[in-house]
């Protein structure tokens, strides 16, 4: 099995599963109960916190654990957006957001508040110059994903903060930065970010399992209700297992980071150039340079095919790959590669792959080998 899905979900490490299973076994009390059994595992948890927010370079006390990056998505912009609505009825957001931050932006446009769509260019960056422009005294917050999940472009996270803070010093600046994680170098000790959101399955940690950070100058308001206070504005029982399995990951990740990321890249590199080499009649959708795009990820249209039956003649090989983001790949064209102004043809053929530190060069050549036959077998029953 080749599996180059890994921007959807990466294969949990042994030391986190160790760790996810060691504390099924010994720390399966529940955190918010008053005896010292509890109070052991809290102070565990919150050594979780500071293992996060030291990789972030934020504040431990302002970092809470979620059920993943959908929830504190949604938990983080709600509750922003709830608590500034009385004076605050303007957002700001891009049309090539994660449905978890897009949905949300929609549903309050439906209700009545006033929303701003930020185009992209071609190679999926937003227009600085239109987020200046939209930015109001009465916009409450702006959401703009650091890394893209089906392209992997890098958005300038410290240009972005300085529009945002410049034009409007109440205007809060959220980032989902779910496909950030062990993706580029940006860490928010230099950069002013009133909240962020991370998810544990892009790391090799085990699904369910995220965290946000909270600025303390922010004003929100619940939008789960409960009794547990230690967690902030996720009042529910914490999941220690998954906490603890996330920070191991969290931990390993702090220390190959770098390692992983120049990984990635030359398998990236690898793939573009022997399509290249290959396969004709293609379009990379996403960016070479590190600096600018995901190592990990790499967009390519193959014209003449379709995405969905590309992806099924490679399963055939047992070779997993994927037409975009998990959460929206079921829906028909992307929304994301729309708006970057590609052609229907480049839309209909266009896969994603993905890669970790499992993958290897041999893997490459099977896939490229895979791949042509299966572009060619495609194009001719067209």
């Amino acid at each position: 099995m080749i599996y180059l899905d890994n921007s959807a979900s990466t294969k949990p490490r042994k030391e986190v599963i160790d760790v996810l299973v060691q504390t099924l076994e010994e720390n399966y009390a529940n955190p918010d109960a008053i005896h010292d059994f509890s109070h052991k595992i809290l102070l565990k948890i919150k050594n979780a916190k500071k293992t996060v927010a030291d990789y972030l370079k934020v504040e431990a006390d302002r970092i809470y654990f979620t059920a993943g990056g959908g929830d504190g998505n949604n938990l983080v912009l709600q509750g922003i957006i709830n608590a500034n609505s009385r004076t605050k009825k303007h957002l700001v957001t891009t049309k090539i957001e994660h449905p978890s931050v897009y949905e949300v932006f929609r549903h309050y446009e439906n209700i009545g508040f006033e929303v701003d769509y930020l185009n992209v260019d071609k190679d999926g960056f937003v227009n600085l110059e239109e987020l200046e422009n939209a930015i109001r005294e009465d916009t409450a917050i702006v959401s703009i994903g650091a890394v893209n999940s089906e392209t992997g472009a890098i958005q300038d996270l410290k240009k972005i903060s300085g529009i945002i803070h410049r034009k409007s010093k109440d205007t809060y600046f959220h980032t989902d930065f779910v496909q950030g994680l062990g993706c580029t170098n940006i860490k928010f000790d230099k950069i002013p970010v009133d909240a962020i959101t991370v998810s544990g399955h892009k790391i090799y940690a085990p699904k369910g399992i995220g965290a946000v950070y909270i600025n303390k100058r922010v004003k929100i308001t619940d939008v789960i209700f409960g009794s547990n206070a230690e967690n902030g504005i996720v009042k529910r029982t914490m999941p220690t297992e998954l906490i603890l399995a996330f920070a191991k990951a969290v931990e390993i990740l702090t220390k190959e980071e770098k390692k992983e990321m120049e990984y990635s890249q030359k398998l990236k590199e690898m793939l573009a150039d022997k399509i290249s080499e290959k396969i004709t009649n293609i379009k990379f959708n996403s960016l070479l340079s590190p600096q600018k795009s995901s190592p990990k990820v790499l967009n390519v249209s193959f014209n003449g095919t379709k995405g969905e039956v590309l992806t099924h003649f490679l399963g055939m090989y047992q070779i997993y790959v994927s037409t975009g983001s998990a959460c929206s790949s079921k829906k028909g064209n992307s929304r994301i590669l729309e708006v970057m102004g590609l052609t229907q043809s480049e839309l209909d053929g266009a896969i994603r792959f993905s890669f970790s530190r499992d993958n290897t060069e041999e893997e490459i050549d099977e896939v490229v080998k895979r791949l042509k036959e299966s572009v060619e077998r495609i194009r001719k029953m067209r």
